[in-house]
């Protein structure tokens, strides 16, 4: 994730890569505003809620119900249904970025102890000032304690591992998810063929196929860690050695505009079976590009998301912590919009106050 986050990273190779430098903060950009939106509209009452957790068929049902029968939460869930999977962005872009950097760069860091040590020590850094905030801000409204053994567990980056799944929501789980990930490019993919990232994926896919229960918590579990990971993460690392940014001329605009359709129509489709949801990362990386491409050739856009994906680290950390502070208050007006709005303003204000706290490296 740090890599996927910083500008700086990527080595010079724009002209012949899939994404240049100003795509992926593009990305990182869209990524988060899918994050942060979809965090507090998918808990508000009456809206279905769908998680990249686990496969939620009465979801599914709901919102094809509001669908056919729209009414003044349908927004709330087309977001639910379509912007869970920023997360899977993010993903794809640290095996996209830690590809290009490592393997098409200079090659640097790339011992294994360096690699693994340096990757968790900005990963513990940006979570531990995320986790401040949080719990500053759920002791003043909440006035009780959320703190435990399995905190601990948290802060050092493992609380995925516990069994019991007790863990922070919002960005919290996907730090341990994500460091997973570094140690296991590190240790299994970094300059290794092809196959073994093909047959890494297809390994996950498998074991996720024969979860006993699409719903239940051993599936849970498995995407908890790296198992939600592998396939987009892979996905970027394949990315980077082989496309373009000519790979089925989505440079020229029609043929953007039609992998977008045909990307968004399979990733529609795939959420309507258990087995294709397990590869509907492909699609969400398929249509996150070709929107990417297309936002690029708008100016005023490319400068917004820009933007976006430059403030993208700190509005990941911060807005868990506006979310709980809201979310009771905005169920109980039923004031959905004007509450969405203030959240959106106070996460966005907090983040730019903070910027300078949470972004440095110390």
């Amino acid at each position: 994730m740090i890599d996927c986050m910083a500008k700086d990273k990527l080595p010079n190779t724009e002209e012949s890569s899939l994404l240049s430098r100003s795509e992926c903060n593009i990305m990182r950009g869209l990524a988060i505003i899918l994050i942060i939106t979809n965090n507090f509209t998918h808990v508000l009452n009456g809206v279905y809620f769908d998680s990249e957790l686990s496969y939620l068929w009465g979801s599914v049902e709901g919102f094809l119900n509001n669908l056919s029968h729209p009414d003044a939460l349908l927004p709330f869930n087309l977001l639910s249904f379509y912007c869970p999977y920023g997360v899977m962005l993010f993903i794809f872009l640290s095996g996209y970025c830690l590809t290009l950097k490592y393997e098409k760069g200079s090659g640097q860091g790339t011992r294994t102890r360096v690699f693994v040590t340096n990757h968790y020590k900005k990963l513990f850094i940006l979570q531990l000032k995320g986790l401040v905030l949080y719990l500053m801000c759920y002791f003043l409204f909440f006035q009780h304690s959320i703190v435990d053994w399995t905190m601990a567990l948290q802060v050092l980056l493992v609380g995925n591992l516990n069994p019991f799944q007790k863990i922070l929501p919002g960005p919290y789980w996907f730090f341990g998810m994500i460091m997973e990930m570094y140690v296991i490019y590190r240790l299994v993919i970094y300059r290794r063929k092809d196959s073994v990232a093909i047959a890494l994926t297809v390994l996950s896919l498998v074991v996720m196929a024969f979860a006993p229960d699409p719903e239940g918590s051993f599936l849970i579990y498995l995407r908890n860690n790296c198992f939600l990971a592998i396939l987009p993460f892979c996905m970027g690392v394949l990315a980077a050695r082989h496309l373009n940014s000519r790979f089925l001329s989505i440079d020229k605009l029609w043929k953007c505009i039609g992998c977008f359709i045909v990307a968004f129509i399979l990733l529609t489709l795939s959420k309507f079976n258990f087995y294709s949801w397990l590869l509907m990362p492909i699609f969400v990386v398929a249509t996150a590009v070709t929107i990417v491409k297309l936002i690029g050739r708008v100016r005023w856009l490319d400068s917004i998301f820009g933007w976006l994906g430059a403030l993208s680290g700190v509005l990941f950390v911060v807005h868990p912590a506006v979310r709980d502070i809201l979310i009771a208050r905005t169920n109980e007006t039923g004031a959905f919009y004007t509450m969405t709005l203030i959240y959106l303003v106070i996460t966005f204000g907090l983040s730019i106050m903070l910027k300078p706290v949470i972004s440095s490296k110390k």
